[in-house]
């Protein structure tokens, strides 16, 4: 490949916290054993139940990222951002719970031939608009207008049970949509397209679709597949203030019945399977 491996560092020193409570999905109060307790921001928007029980998980706290303008000043009323934790049971695994992560680590990945199922599409350009969606990733036609002859989408993943890791962890009508465009593009345009499951640590031998969490996404990744869309899972490698791009993962068939340490969401709150 010849290019260093994809990793991603924040800047500042991390801080190992308690992590004592959730207000809302953005915001949650740590530990720390020389500052006392602080507020935090939590960079996902996802249940995160299993991973953040009050009081009994440890994790790591950096400085917010640097502004990139001015007028970013003072919208958010944290100094810290929750970026990983310790998964329960085994304090020597970290996951990380920052969304943001994927992107850096991605674009690393496309770059250097990380990615070599697509590694041979051609020269990779991120947020790039097709229809109605905006993908994480696509292969440009020459010419003025951005025209995509290859998509990527990733979805990050760090929900596990046992040796799987399960996506999503709460329904995600924006997903589902994602996935049936990648398979319309492949069907209809005769374009190629990929969907990468990034994991966002490394105690897990495969991914699965979570389809009792969300039936109309895990169908939408069984018809991409036989539609012809590249299925990839990849897992990363968590360290205290940062990660690693680690090893491939199989993407299996989609677990249909309720993990243990999550529920699905009851029959009148899922969201409506399409006609």
């Amino acid at each position: 490949m010849g290019r260093a491996r994809p990793e991603l560092r924040y800047a500042g020193a991390a801080r190992r916290v308690r992590f004592l409570e959730r207000p809302n999905r953005y915001l949650c109060r740590v530990e720390d054993p020389e500052l006392g307790v602080l507020e935090a921001h939590v960079p996902n928007p996802g249940r995160l139940r299993e991973l953040l029980p009050p009081g009994r998980t440890y994790g790591h706290i950096v400085p917010p990222r640097e502004r990139t303008s001015p007028s970013a000043q003072g919208q958010r009323r944290t100094s810290w951002t929750l970026v990983d934790v310790e998964a329960p049971g085994d304090p020597t695994t970290l996951v990380s719970i920052d969304t943001g992560a994927a992107r850096p680590l991605v674009d690393q990945a496309l770059e250097g031939g990380w990615v070599r199922p697509v590694a041979d599409w051609g020269r990779w350009s991120s947020e790039v608009p097709w229809g109605h969606h905006r993908f994480d990733h696509a292969v440009l036609l020459a010419g003025g207008r951005p025209t995509p002859r290859a998509l990527l989408e990733v979805k990050s993943s760090n929900l596990r049970e046992g040796p799987t890791a399960l996506f999503p962890d709460a329904p995600t009508v924006r997903g589902a949509s994602h996935v049936e465009a990648l398979t319309r593009f492949v069907l209809r345009r005769g374009g190629r397209a990929a969907l990468l499951f990034l994991v966002q640590r490394d105690d897990v031998r495969e991914v699965r679709p979570y389809g009792a969490m969300d039936p109309r996404f895990a169908r939408a990744v069984e018809r991409a597949r036989s539609g012809g869309v590249l299925i990839l899972g990849r897992a990363l490698h968590v360290t205290p203030g940062g990660a690693l791009w680690g090893g491939p993962l199989p993407v299996r068939s989609p677990r249909w019945d309720p993990a243990s340490d999550l529920a699905p969401p009851s029959p009148s709150t899922r969201e409506r399977e399409p006609l």
